[in-house]
């Protein structure tokens, strides 16, 4: 099954190549035209030929369908050249072709005013407005918001809160809802976004919604992953790509630095073969609604599936969004025989043991 259906999409971000990339149209002609030729003859038969070439385009495809209404922003950075704004504009799907842009570009002598900054346009608009939109410089306000690693969904809400006109009530109930259009959204067992919200700086355009945050998060999960062969390593460890995300968030919360993380993996993977509980201090947390330094043993004994004290295998989802780092962990664990691990003294990397004497003895090292 794909990991990525768009049979229905908000107003979402072009912010990057990459993004860009996932969105393309399969029914768009993605060759590289070859340069003018030197005559204006030739410039004129070629012309000629694109405009037939359009005309068919436009006939099969209805003209401007919805799709090709919907706005997208594109990023002109410093130094971009005409070619690569048109490309951009070609990959969002803003106009059909970057050829015949460029074209009338230095046709119309705008190819050298084209200033930085976001644009707003809509898909399917004209060559004209779009070329005096860039060169008149009137980018799309935009703001930023920072996701910072292993934040919950409700402590995602309240950085979104903090960092924009987004309350977070609105948010919250935007990723609790899980009918965006991806296909990873799919599993029985999922309820919310939690664990799918990725990590990571964005720009949004000033007035973008709740649901639109969401998605463009959404997105950044699908675009980070789609490398990772998600598919194989659910056969390998006979998981599902929802079961790999949640052993991910645990990673997330247990390691102390990012080379522990294959190894806090196999632990996990290891303990799940042998049929032990996990007892994982962080999905208590999570249980419990709000982190604490220590647990007491009545915290321990709290009644929630996600008490891996209290009931073996994994939690039933993820209990953070992790980072790409502990992804890549949770779906390719290092080979090891560990079935214990304690935080040394220091704070900054675990003792690991194959047995239970030899994890008392390194509790008691650590002064635990």
């Amino acid at each position: 099954m794909s990991r990525y259906r768009r049979s229905k999409r908000g107003d979402t971000e072009d912010i990057e190549s990459r993004l860009e990339a996932v969105r393309r149209s399969p029914h768009k002609n993605r060759r590289k035209r070859s340069n003018i030729g030197p005559t204006i003859f030739g410039i004129l038969v070629v012309v000629g030929i694109i405009g037939v070439i359009y005309l068919i385009y436009t006939s099969v495809t209805g003209g401007q369908n919805e799709a090709s209404r919907k706005t997208v922003t594109v990023t002109v950075k410093r130094g971009d050249t005409l070619s690569s704004v048109a490309e951009k504009l070609d990959r969002s799907g803003v106009i059909p072709s970057a050829f015949t842009f460029k074209l009338q570009a230095r046709f119309e002598g705008e190819s050298a005013e084209i200033k930085p900054g976001s644009y707003r346009f809509q898909r399917g608009e004209s060559t004209g407005k779009i070329l005096k939109t860039l060169t008149a410089n009137r980018p799309a306000p935009t703001f930023s918001i920072v996701i910072p690693e292993g934040l919950t969904l409700k402590q995602t809400a309240q950085e979104v809160a903090r960092q924009s006109d987004i309350s977070e009530k609105s948010f919250e109930k935007a990723a609790r809802k899980t009918d965006y259009s991806y296909a990873f959204l799919n599993h029985p067992q999922i309820k919310t976004t939690e664990g799918f919200l990725f990590p990571k700086k964005y720009d949004f355009k000033k007035g973008a919604t709740a649901r639109q945050v969401v998605d463009r998060l959404l997105d950044q999960y699908l675009i980070e992953t789609q490398n990772l062969d998600l598919p194989q390593a659910e056969k390998r460890l006979n998981l599902s790509e929802y079961q790999i995300l949640t052993v991910a968030s645990l990673i997330e919360r247990e390691s102390a630095n990012p080379r522990e993380r294959p190894i806090i993996a196999s632990v996990i993977y290891n303990r799940l073969h042998k049929g032990m509980p996990l007892q994982i201090d962080a999905t208590v947390q999570y249980a419990l609604g709000k982190p604490k330094a220590e647990l007491s043993l009545k915290d321990l004994k709290v009644n929630s599936p996600y008490n891996t004290y209290e009931h073996k295998g994994l939690p039933p989802g993820p209990i953070d969004s992790p980072s790409l780092d502990s992804i890549k962990a949770a779906a390719n664990p290092a080979k090891t025989d560990y079935l214990y691990y304690v935080l040394k003294k220091n704070g900054k990397e675990h003792y690991f043991t194959s047995n239970y004497q030899d994890f008392l003895r390194a509790k008691a090292k650590a002064g635990r």
